[in-house]
């Protein structure tokens, strides 16, 4: 057997003193986060540097733009900067550390300066990842050799970061960026998160590489298992890909099989809204699907309008590619492949979507709300009130390392929160496992784990699902669980598992699915939701005794988390 590779060798014989073999740890993260090194966050006024950012999420204080001081309420265990790779080069050309004395740079510095990002963010970025894959920006025109040297300088600089604040142990920072496919406004975001630092000489952007697949086979070109090197792509603001970025119908056993391979996770909390489903209609405010919603997208509203397409066939487009329908989507064409490959076994997490270096920073109370709203006072903030804080990633790991961090991720034993930092584990137990037994068990003994399949099980498999608050008491334990029964399609329903009117510390329940079909693929996942509290803009109305002025503010809030699902495959059709 040949040696492991120097990076891979070195991430993986890190031992913590407070590893267990065995025994998994909680650990907290934000896997998507911008600075000003990203073109929009610098537009809007973002100052924090990448180091800045990983500062703050071990607990150092920082100042914003507007001056203004803030700190996470609790360091983050790992963090991964996320800068957009697409102005990698007009960054690097036009700010630090070139600062080109171009009339394209000068704008923006000036735009900066002057507090005009809506105008930069539409006069610079989106001409870029908006309107026509493959554009130039003004600098590069007649100097691509430039650029893509821009481009890979910054690229060096962000591995410098990240590497230089990487701790063992203590705390991790994983390398990565941002692919920004936004044709016509669209999000068909992916963060690429690398494993060590053994990376690509160059982050591949979506100008260069338009098509998700190209940026799949990109990496399955670059990013070796051999030599030391792995990596992930995690779509993200799903909620705005408005039916694009998940075309499995028209793909090639190979493009589906690096899809496979890559995208093993989604982001379905982030402060542009939640990702986990749209009801049927929109005028349904079920409290299945109504947390969080914000379909409202400016940049597809700049870029390609409103046009005259009927509204119901725009739902069902939008709805097609959230998180709930897309893993329905992946039961089915594991059917059509004759049982053969799932390409959309998506595990859930959150993140921040930050765009001032903050990331982590969850709370409801002093949110100043997205990028755009630094400059704007606390009234004006309480108009826009359809963004949130974002949300967190939490991992199940060996310990705190880049090589651990990314194994969790890669398995899928992660889940999301929109913000608490709920503990929450979920999986198949034993199959005479009672909530009696297993939950006083002194280990919890999964036999499939959350983001694990379970192949052929002709009885109902016993899951168990085990919850413990953070700062509010808990109030219901959900599972959500879809399968493809035979000729009839998709069947989608929720459980309450547990319900507790006045709130709980810790929740233990073990359930078997009444209505499980041993022939049908299947999967489910958890949902714990903690007890009503005011949100940001319900504590800032309050605060300024303007909530009858502002009643769209005036809203209690019910925070959650979503345990990564576990998938049923079955061999037999029958």
């Amino acid at each position: 057997m040949s040696a492991a590779p120097p990076a891979r060798a070195e991430a993986d014989s890190i031992r913590c003193d407070n590893a267990v073999p065995g025994e998994k740890q909680l650990l907290w993260g934000d896997l998507h986060v911008h600075t000003a090194w990203s073109l929009d966050a610098y537009a809007f006024g973002a100052i924090a540097t990448p180091a800045d950012a990983y500062a703050f999420a071990r607990g150092q204080e920082l100042r914003l733009g507007n001056g203004e001081m803030t700190r996470i309420d609790r360091p983050l265990d790992f963090a991964a900067v996320t800068d957009h790779a697409e102005t990698f080069d007009v960054m690097f050309l036009c700010t630090d550390p070139s600062y080109s004395d171009h009339a394209y740079c000068r704008a923006i510095r000036d735009g900066h300066r002057e507090h005009e990002g809506r105008r930069i963010f539409t006069d610079y970025l989106l001409p870029i990842v908006a309107q026509s894959p493959g554009r130039k920006p003004e600098i590069c025109s007649g100097a691509e050799g430039h650029c893509l040297q821009g481009n890979k300088g910054q690229w060096r600089r962000v591995q410098e970061v990240a590497n230089q604040h990487d701790d063992p142990c203590r705390f991790t920072a994983l390398i990565g960026y941002e692919w920004s496919a936004s044709p016509g406004g669209r999000h068909w975001h992916r963060n690429v998160i690398f494993r060590s630092a053994e990376v690509p000489d160059q982050a591949f952007d979506y100008r260069r590489y338009p098509k998700v697949a190209q940026l799949w086979t990109a990496l399955d070109q670059s990013c070796r298992l051999e030599d030391g090197c792995d990596v992930l792509a995690i779509p993200h603001n799903i909620n705005w890909s408005d039916g694009g970025g998940f075309d499995v119908a028209e793909e090639t056993p190979e493009q589906l099989a690096l899809r496979a391979r890559y995208e093993r996770l989604a982001e379905i909390h982030q402060e542009k809204g939640n990702s986990e489903c749209l009801p049927a209609t929109p005028g349904d405010d079920n409290a299945d699907c109504s947390f969080e919603r914000l379909t409202g997208n400016f940049a597809q509203d700049h870029v390609s309008g409103a046009g005259g397409e009927d509204p119901d066939d725009r739902w069902q487009r939008m709805r097609s590619t959230y998180y709930r329908s897309l893993l329905t989507r992946g039961l089915l064409e594991f059917e059509a492949s004759d049982r053969a490959l799932n390409p959309l076994m998506l595990g859930a997490i959150g993140s921040t979507d930050n765009h001032l270096g903050t990331p982590g920073r969850v709370q409801e109370d002093g949110y100043w709300g997205s990028m755009s709203m630094l400059w704007q006072d606390d009234a004006a903030r309480l108009g826009n009130t359809g963004y949130n804080p974002g949300g967190l990633v939490a991992v199940w790991a060996e310990q705190n390392t880049r090589g651990a961090v990314f194994d969790a991720l890669k398995r899928r034993e992660a889940y999301a929160t929109s913000g608490p930092r709920i503990s929450l584990r979920f999986g198949v137990v034993a199959s005479d496992a009672t909530t009696a037994t297993a939950c006083n068990a002194s280990e919890v003994d999964f036999k499939v784990a959350m983001g694990g399949v379970l192949v052929d099980s002709p009885e109902p498999p016993r899951m168990l699902v085990l919850a413990g608050k953070d700062d509010t008491p808990l109030a219901r334990v959900e599972i959500v669980e879809v399968d493809v029964q035979g000729r009839g399609g998709p069947g989608s329903r929720y459980t309450l598992v547990a319900d507790f009117d006045d709130g709980t510390g810790s929740a233990c329940r073990v359930w078997e699915d009444p209505e499980f079909a041993p022939a049908a693929p299947s999967y489910w996942y958890a949902r714990v939701i903690e007890q009503p509290t005011p949100r940001w803009s319900k504590l800032l109305c309050e605060r300024l005794d303007r909530c009858t002025d502002y009643p769209d503010a005036d809203r209690m809030t019910e925070e959650r988390a979503w345990s990564s699902p576990i998938w049923y495959e079955p061999t037999s059709t029958r």
